[in-house]
């Protein structure tokens, strides 16, 4: 026991001397440092998952440990050779994926640290909600019918799956768009999921004529179905009255602003947030039960 303690002791001096911990300011540097080595693995990460480079750096990363296992083993032929092919590998690497690297460094330049994080989730939440209410806005003035179905915990890839793919960036432009009068796209509902458009003319389920009030349509009865069988978030306009109407749950609320829409689609998605962030910990106690 006295031996692994003297150890522990040399190994703790050895750190210290090769971290140059002399002094308060060096601690701090070594924080500084630390962080700063964090950031940038996290963000080549980032980079690497929307490229194509990810499977080629997942190779490199086995080459890396096997070169690191032939130097243990000394084996010395297969050392040669993955040490020139990771020299010459990742100058190759520099050249034949130069386009997606200086895109990365373009888009690091012009990003926010707080998007570069992504500390606060509820920014994208707020650019789509955005979109997504100036949309509305828009189309209830010109009476547009409309029908958005924001998805949740629950997943809803079956319908998504019935309609047309778009898996498109939420735009306010592309909404109004879809949902213009006898174009192929309008007669049906838009799937929003994943801070994307999933995909348009979708068919939802109807709720019972009893649910809803006779004197709504179509649109709002799917609205309402929708609402009953998930946690979804629906939107409906009508093309009759240009009215907005929201529903949740079953529930409807009708006649809403643009400003009341906005308030209450944040509130949905920051709940659904803490939903999904508390049923993880849940399965995270039982996993360790």
């Amino acid at each position: 026991m006295k031996n692994i303690w003297d150890a522990l002791i040399d190994f703790m001096y050895t750190l210290k001397d090769v971290l140059q911990i002399t002094s308060a300011w060096r601690v701090a540097a070594l924080v500084i440092d630390i962080t700063l080595v964090a950031f940038i693995v996290y963000y080549v990460i980032r980079i690497i998952k929307q490229t194509r480079a990810e499977q080629i750096v997942k190779g490199i990363l086995i080459l890396f440990i096997l070169m690191i296992v032939s130097k243990a083993l000394n084996l010395v032929i297969l050392d040669f050779i993955l040490t020139n092919i990771m020299t010459y590998g990742m100058l190759l690497f520099i050249v034949v994926f130069q386009p997606e690297l200086r895109n990365a460094f373009e888009k690091l330049g012009r990003k926010k640290i707080v998007d570069i994080f992504d500390f606060d989730d509820k920014l994208k939440n707020k650019q789509i909600v955005s979109e997504i209410v100036k949309a509305v806005e828009i189309m209830s003035l010109k009476k547009i019918g409309a029908l958005i179905v924001i998805e949740q915990s629950t997943k809803i890839s079956d319908i998504a799956r019935e309609g047309i793919d778009l898996s498109a960036k939420v735009s306010s432009e592309l909404l109004q768009t879809i949902f213009i009068p006898r174009t192929p796209l309008h007669d049906g509902a838009v799937v929003i999921g994943d801070n994307k458009i999933k995909a348009a003319s979708c068919v939802l389920p109807l709720a019972s004529e009893n649910v809803v009030p006779k004197d709504l349509g179509t649109r709002h009865r799917a609205a309402v179905g929708m609402s009953e069988v998930s946690d979804a978030l629906v939107i409906v306009v009508s093309e009759e009255t240009g009215t907005i109407s929201f529903v949740e749950s079953g529930k409807m609320k009708r006649d809403l602003t643009g400003e009341k829409l906005t308030s209450i689609l944040l509130k949905g998605m920051d709940k659904n947030k803490d939903k999904i962030v508390a049923t993880k910990m849940k399965e995270n106690i039982r996993s360790q039960q």
